[in-house]
């Protein structure tokens, strides 16, 4: 069976302030922000890198089979 493929996690709706020439975010937003890229996009990447070996495994068990049959 094939496993499913880890969903990309969606970027958080930030709310972005613009003072003096510079965009800001308050603390929650920030928060947010760090969560995702601290968080969120390593868990993604940890699960690819598993639904990776988990498919090379099944491309493996696949060609056994198909050289048996040969």
């Amino acid at each position: 069976m094939i496993p499913p493929l880890p969903s990309i996690p969606s970027f958080p709706e930030l709310s972005w302030k613009f003072k003096d020439g510079r965009y800001s975010i308050d603390e929650a937003d920030a928060d947010k922000l760090l969560d995702y890229g601290e968080n969120k996009l390593p868990l993604y990447r940890y699960q690819m890198d598993v639904y990776r070996k988990s498919m090379d495994r099944i491309i493996k068990g696949l060609k056994k089979e198909e050289q048996v049959f040969q």
